[in-house]
């Protein structure tokens, strides 16, 4: 019997880099969203109850909590999937300037030196 992929391994298959889960916020107009897993490319936010649609474009605040007060950027997320049943929104980042993306790297790498991937 052929091998068919299930709905829970096609997601991870698209994916080009690898992914954690670490606590993160991300805000998409005025409402916050916590991030259920991200990578240094994209994030999937959980519960979201918006209007974005797969290829829209929306201006988001991530924070991001570090040993100290943590950090905050805005960037722009390209909406990839959005989950109706799960209420979970896959997207891109966008448009990171040089400070959020070292501070997304930094943390990505401390969460996996730390085994908390």
């Amino acid at each position: 019997m052929p091998h068919t992929a299930t709905a829970a391994s096609r997601p991870a298959e698209r994916r080009r880099d690898r992914r954690i889960e670490a606590p993160m916020t991300v805000v998409i107009g005025n409402t916050p969203y916590a991030i259920g897993d991200w990578s240094p490319s994209g994030a999937r936010i959980v519960d979201y109850a918006g209007t974005l649609a797969p290829g829209d474009l929306a201006q988001l605040r991530v924070l991001v909590p570090t040993a100290g007060p943590g950090a905050l950027f805005r960037t722009e997320g390209r909406v990839h999937r959005v989950d109706t049943e799960s209420g979970a929104l896959g997207l891109e980042f966008e448009s990171l300037d040089i400070v959020a993306s070292a501070t997304l790297n930094r943390y990505f790498r401390e969460r996996l030196v730390r085994g908390h991937a």
